[in-house]
C-alpha cells in the first residue's frame, strides 16, 4: 500500500486555497522576522471526521484551520521627570534651565607652516 504524499494532498486540500493561504502567510511571516529580529508561528490545524455514522467509513470530512502569530516590533520607551503635583515633565523640576545662545562667530586663524 503506497500512501498519498501530504504536499500533494495540500495542494488539493479546498481545491489548492489552503496550499495558497499558507503560503502568502508564509511569506508574510517571514517579512516580519527578518523585519523585527524576532520570531513567529505559523500553524496548520486539520480536523478530520467521518463523513456518516456507523463502522464502515468509507468518506470523510477535512477542515483545515490556519493561524498565524505574527512578531510585534519594538515599541520602545520614554522617560519623564515627576512634578511635584504628581503631572509629568521633560524638564527636570529641581534644576535650573541654562538659557543659551549663539556663540558669535570669530575671525578665521591663520597658520604658519613650519619649516623642515
Amino acid at each position: 500500500m503506497s500512501t498519498r504524499a501530504f504536499a500533494i494532498f495540500l495542494q488539493e486540500l479546498r481545491d489548492g486555497r489552503t496550499h495558497t493561504e499558507l503560503t502568502t502567510q508564509l511569506a508574510a511571516l517571514l517579512e516580519k522576522v527578518k523585519e523585527t529580529g524576532k520570531g513567529g508561528e505559523l500553524t496548520l490545524k486539520l480536523k478530520v471526521k467521518p463523513a456518516g455514522r456507523g463502522s464502515d467509513v468509507d468518506k470523510i470530512v477535512i477542515a483545515d484551520s490556519i493561524n498565524i502569530t505574527l512578531p510585534k516590533p519594538e515599541r520602545g520607551e520614554d522617560f519623564f521627570w515627576l512634578t511635584e503635583e504628581n503631572d509629568l515633565s521633560r524638564n527636570h523640576p529641581r534644576q535650573q534651565s541654562l538659557e543659551l545662545r549663539d556663540a558669535k562667530p570669530s575671525q578665521p586663524t591663520t597658520f604658519k607652516e613650519a619649516a623642515q
